[in-house]
């Protein structure tokens, strides 16, 4: 239990962080509502009992204005405290916090992104979001806030009628709150595989939607495997939400008969005082409202402290994902002169990936050097890609050591680092933004004059210039058609050649290609590599190709086969070993 207050306290700084106005609108609409209840039991008492003993009617006239008047002042300024503070917030939140999640994801290393386990406690987090539990918490608290008002109000009603009023509204109350948390328990139980079997169910409706997918599905025809297999999933899901259903409904019929059984007992107590002539009609009424919201209160309040525990552990899911930190160090203290000639060495690099035992690579030797051309080239699952990857600090060997300028890389600040390099991958994405800020990102914002610059140079390097010049806003003009009716979908080398600019716009002194011409022509890959010849006097250049043609104009060229370095040299002396 203390565990749980404590993870339930950690949420409530978050919730507090993300907006403090949604806790004071919470806050004082709760007062107000936990008095309003107040009001249906004094009042219709007091008219009750003037009619019955025969007041004026300017006296039921005064009361019935009276009620009228601070029902309409009471529920006004809820709504208005509900509305400006309480509402809004609410329907941000969900994004808010999801957005948090997924920030924590970009901060964690890709290897740990690699695991399993790191995605199935990101579900469980988001489940947390998407059940709405930390939201609810500060609802459920408020709640318990108004119920506490509300029962003080009550019991000072109560408490003339006798304690055996009080003690049958009680035994009611423990018993439902009993009831409800063996079934948030059961529903506990069965979560992490439920939230499992979920996230596969995503993956397969977002596979159907996906417009990548689109092309491989219609030649394949594969949609109704796959919802064969949705169809699989979604069965087993069924089975387990079935049973927890089922038993839901028990808890709630006997809960129903729970809270039948207190109406009966608090009717008949009532009524036997009446007949007794120990309470005016007026005040059965005034104890009988006093009775049910006195009840509703303590079972409001009672959810509140059997969710602490509940909430908990949820929780504990979130702050479970969210104290993750990245594993790779980044906080080194090293800094890389403007001057100093760049040298990026791998000495005796061993490194596999997470759940394989397979080497990727083995035992690498090499530097490269500034000013110089390297081409690695070698077959699929050699592990160039992976090379690079380490090179830039996506990944940290399992042995040896990666070196700048004979520095260990972790001795460097890692942004400071990766901002060396710009790496065009296999795996490229464009956004739906506008050209100019899939090149620039951040720095198109203002869109200065040299920035633009910087971007038309980049375009034109990457043959692509004209093509954005021709379009109706030119770098103005957004990417894909998701939000926007006119914007452009770019041919599978045009992305290519976006995602050359974007590299070359950056000015790294590392420039990275891993397979940069796979969508593009012959011509057009000569073209560009006499320009990256050009770029690449003052950077260490290194391309990634399985064109055997583009090793001719490379200065080295590294042969990988079996995660090892086979051959290394020029292409001429390649040539000459044979």
């Amino acid at each position: 239990m203390l565990k749980s207050i404590k993870n339930d306290i950690y949420f409530l700084k978050y919730l507090y962080s993300y907006s403090k106005s949604y806790m004071l609108g919470e806050a004082s609409a709760a007062v107000i509502e936990g008095l309003m209840p107040l009001l249906d039991i004094m009042i219709p008492k007091l008219m009750i009992d003037g009619l019955i003993e025969g007041d004026s009617f300017q006296t039921i006239v005064f009361y019935i204005a009276l009620y009228v008047l601070l029902q309409f002042l009471g529920q006004s300024l809820s709504s208005f405290l509900t509305e400006k503070y309480v509402n809004l917030n609410e329907h941000l939140y969900s994004l808010h916090f999801l957005l948090m999640i997924n920030r924590k994801k970009a901060d964690l290393d890709l290897g740990q992104l690699d695991d399993p386990d790191i995605h199935q406690k990101a579900a469980l987090a988001e489940d947390l979001i998407y059940k709405g539990i930390g939201i609810d918490m500060i609802d459920n608290f408020f709640t318990a806030v108004t119920g506490a008002v509300s029962i003080a109000a009550a019991s000072a009603v109560l408490i003339s009628a006798g304690p055996f009023l009080l003690l049958i509204i009680f035994v009611s109350a423990c018993f439902s709150a009993a009831s409800d948390l063996n079934m948030e328990n059961c529903e506990l139980a069965q979560r992490d595989e439920n939230v499992y079997l979920t996230r596969v169910l995503n993956y397969y409706i977002r596979i159907m939607g996906d417009q990548s997918c689109a092309k491989e599905m219609r030649i394949y025809g594969f949609a109704d495997w796959l919802m064969k297999k949705y169809r699989e999933t979604l069965a087993s899901l069924k089975k387990r939400l079935k049973n927890l259903y089922r038993k839901s409904l028990q808890i709630r019929l006997i809960r129903i008969l729970s809270e039948t059984a207190k109406s009966c007992g608090i009717y008949l107590y009532l009524a036997w005082l009446a007949c007794l002539r120990k309470i005016t009609v007026g005040e059965f009424s005034q104890y009988f409202n006093a009775a049910a919201q006195f009840s509703e209160s303590l079972l409001d309040l009672g959810t509140f402290f059997m969710n602490l525990n509940v909430n908990g552990n949820y929780i504990d899911s979130f702050r479970d994902f969210m104290e993750l930190e990245p594993m790779m160090k980044k906080d080194g203290t090293e800094s890389v002169a403007e001057k100093d000639r760049l040298m990026l060495s791998l000495s005796h690099v061993r490194f596999h990936y997470r759940g394989s035992e397979k080497l990727i690579l083995d035992d690498i030797n090499y530097t490269f050097e500034q000013g110089k051309v390297y081409v690695l080239v070698g077959e699929n699952g050699a592990g160039k890609t992976t090379l690079i990857q380490l090179l830039c600090r996506l990944y940290e060997p399992d042995e040896g050591t990666v070196c700048l300028n004979h520095v260990a890389a972790d001795q460097f600040p890692l942004e400071e680092y990766r901002s060396m390099f710009s790496i065009v991958f296999q795996d490229f994405h464009y956004f739906a933004f506008t050209v100019g800020e899939n090149i620039a990102f951040g720095e198109y914002e203002g869109k200065k004059e040299t920035v633009q610059e910087r971007i038309r140079q980049a375009l034109k390097k990457a043959g692509l210039k004209k093509k954005v010049e021709s379009l109706p806003k030119g770098m103005d003009t957004y990417l894909d058609k998701i939000f926007y009716e006119d914007g452009t979908v770019l041919s599978g080398g045009e992305n290519q050649k976006l995602a050359l600019a974007r590299a070359l716009f950056h000015e790294a002194k590392i420039l990275i290609l891993d397979e940069p011409c796979s969508a593009l022509d012959p011509l057009a890959e000569d073209a560009l590599f006499h320009a990256f010849q050009e770029t690449a006097k003052d950077k260490i250049t290194i391309y990634i190709s399985h064109r055997l043609s583009s090793a001719v104009l490379a200065d080295h060229v590294l042969f990988l086969k079996n995660g090892k370095i086979w051959e290394s040299g020029s292409h001429e002396e390649l040539l000459q070993k044979g």
